[in-house]
């Protein structure tokens, strides 16, 4: 795993899109891009899960597909 000094501002917009969905999830910390584009986001409260593509095309991402990227929300206990 590589950590990484880019993305922050789309992931953060990615982010405050899916809070929609579970107002739960944490703020941004940092991020690790691990093999086959997926982006390990670590928040303040937890973690998550978000793809490549996802971010790329967060602008016109379908209801389902937010709800997909909000349920990948892990919570620390």
């Amino acid at each position: 795993m590589k950590k990484t000094e880019y993305g922050a501002d789309e992931i953060n917009q990615l982010l405050n899109i899916v809070r929609n969905y579970d107002n739960e999830i944490g703020n941004y910390e940092q991020h690790y891009i691990l093999p086959d584009d997926v982006y390990s986001v670590k928040l303040t409260n937890g973690s998550i899960r978000i793809y490549m593509q996802e971010l790329e095309d967060k602008r016109s991402l379908l209801q389902d597909r937010l709800k997909d990227i909000a349920a990948r929300f892990s919570q620390r206990k």
